[in-house]
């Protein structure tokens, strides 16, 4: 079978793949910048590259023998997570990726998958997105096969929104949250990807089975905590306002509000390729497998009124 280089392993979606290649009978090779942060399922990919793919010359080596890449590289959406703040999206998101791309056509891979996002034409000018959608026209021009996977947003972006009725009792939406969206797990945009290994189609959008409002996902988690929902409202044009500092402090922060802010008010739901429950995985969060936990703060018949409609 083609060994199948994967680059952001150490990653949430990464390891994903890595495990679904593996479990598909697929050799792979998992492409990381820090060997140490690769998780358990990443770990056990056949073999494991180092590499900073800023630098090219280190990925001299990496795509030998691979017949096709998986790059699942990029910044982290989650605050706290950016290990470099000097490195912008432009750097993390298009430049490594670049350099990757051109190491994978020195080496003769016959194709290469990338996962940019779903609705970025809707919202160029952002510097996030832009980074996506510049790398995805460059590897249109390059001669290889491709897939672009375009996920809805990801599992692991909303746990913030559960974090926070958890943790501080009250979630912050930008607007009144009426934009809609259909989240999608990692694992099934994984499932996606180790499908585009062998399946033609250059573009594949991918939405999670349930379409809820920005409004409806912060319910959902206090529902399942048990929790009274407590939620504020900010318009948009004030959050704006408020970051403009940050555009000469934190330009690496600004862009990351500036893309949340977009994103979180408009309209994003993709066609449903994915199966995994948001209401199963925040009860997963919350340490429920079924039934009502007894430590619920609120009353069945209080619940009821916060039971949430699936789309």
């Amino acid at each position: 079978m083609k060994r199948v280089l994967v680059a952001g392993a150490s990653g949430r979606l990464g390891a994903a793949v890595v495990e679904e290649l593996k479990r598909r009978g697929y050799p792979t090779r998992s492409l990381v910048r820090d060997a140490s942060r690769l998780t358990a399922a990443s770990s056990r990919a056949h073999e494991v590259f180092a590499a900073d793919a800023r630098q090219p010359e280190s990925l001299r080596g990496a795509c030998e023998g691979a017949g096709v890449v998986i790059s699942a590289m990029g910044a982290s959406l989650k605050l706290g997570r950016t290990r470099d703040p000097r490195a912008t999206y432009r750097d993390v998101d298009y430049l490594a990726n670049l350099n990757l791309l051109a190491e994978a056509r020195r080496a003769g891979v016959s194709k290469f998958i990338y996962v940019s996002l779903y609705g970025a034409e809707g919202m160029r000018g952002l510097a996030y997105v832009d980074a996506h959608e510049e790398f995805v026209e460059a590897l249109k021009s390059s001669g290889l096969d491709y897939t672009v996977v375009r996920p809805t947003g990801f599992f692991y972006v909303f746990e913030e929104i559960y974090r926070m009725a958890r943790q501080r009792g009250r979630v912050a939406l930008v607007g009144a949250g009426a934009a809609s969206t259909n989240p999608v797990h990692e694992e099934d945009v994984a499932s996606e990807c180790a499908d585009a290994v062998e399946c033609g189609g250059h573009e594949v959008s991918v939405g999670g089975p349930e379409t809820y409002t920005r409004r409806e996902i912060a319910e959902l988690a206090f529902n399942v905590l048990g929790k009274r929902p407590r939620i504020v409202s900010v318009p948009a044009p004030v959050m704006r306002a408020a970051l403009q500092p940050l555009r000469l402090l934190d330009r690496r922060l600004y862009d990351f509000f500036d893309f949340a802010i977009a994103a979180s008010t408009r309209d994003l739901v993709a066609p449903p390729a994915g199966r995994t429950s948001l209401r199963r995985h925040f009860r997963q969060l919350a340490g429920l497998s079924s039934g009502i936990n007894p430590a619920l703060r609120v009353s069945s018949a209080e619940l009821s009124r916060h039971e949430l409609p699936r789309r």
